[in-house]
């Protein structure tokens, strides 16, 4: 295992898009979806020994999941361009990124968030803010909360929300999970494509605040700031 100055908790599960479009942009033939989720779990990889797999699983990333391109797509892709030793060099320039940025420890915030949903008071209070749009009949009942919420664990974890944990009040309920991935996938999409959307524009500006206060509140719950330590076979 090669040297570095970054633990595997540091790594975002999902790389940063300007990391991507800065080291990733020559790559062809493979979607950039791919490289930025198979980028973390190699960085992971570095770091902690084991294998691809069991990076991911550090991750929180399901392997499991039909069509996540993990792992085989991406060998397939180095092998047919002989692209392996640039996408290597890349990890090296986006470690050496990483090393010299403020290192945050994304695991202590998926654990924090394991169970973690949007209150029903700040939801309301969020709500009460948005402009009535005319003809607007965008939903802000319960299964949005539950919903939105997934958006604000993607912003704080730097996951996907593709692997945002089921609300724990209805984990136990096989339907109302596939209800919910439903509702999620609806409106994680139109906050990401809020010019389209004003409902979703407004909505993503509160979102975003809450998030990133809540991010600096789960950070400090540690008050010792994380050194980089060099780690070595």
């Amino acid at each position: 295992m090669s040297q570095v100055n970054y633990r595997p908790e540091h790594i975002p599960a999902f790389l940063p898009q300007e990391w991507a479009d800065q080291h990733f942009s020559a790559f062809t033939g493979i979607s950039s979806l791919i490289l930025r989720r198979n980028a973390s779990t190699h960085l992971v990889r570095r770091a902690r020994g084991g294998t691809l797999h069991e990076a991911a699983q550090f991750l929180g990333i399901k392997t499991s999941e039909h069509g996540i391109g993990f792992g085989s797509k991406l060998g397939r892709w180095a092998r047919a361009q002989d692209n392996l030793h640039a996408f290597e060099l890349a990890l090296d320039a986006i470690a050496t990124d990483l090393e010299a940025s403020p290192l945050i420890d994304y695991q202590h915030r998926r654990h924090f968030l394991a169970d973690w949903t949007l209150s029903p008071a700040i939801w309301n209070h969020m709500v009460a803010q948005l402009q009535q749009w005319p003809g607007n009949r965008a939903i802000t009942d319960d299964r949005k909360r539950l919903a939105v919420s997934a958006y604000i664990w993607a912003r704080i974890t730097q996951g996907e929300y593709f692997f945002s944990p089921c609300p724990s009040d209805i984990a136990a309920d096989e339907e109302a999970c596939r209800l919910w991935k439903y509702h999620r996938r609806f409106a994680c999409t139109w906050l990401r494509q809020t010019d389209d959307h004003p409902h979703y524009r407004e909505l993503k500006v509160l979102l975003d605040d809450h998030a990133d206060q809540l991010a600096a509140a789960i950070d400090a719950v540690r008050p010792q700031p994380v050194v980089a330590t060099r780690l070595s076979e």
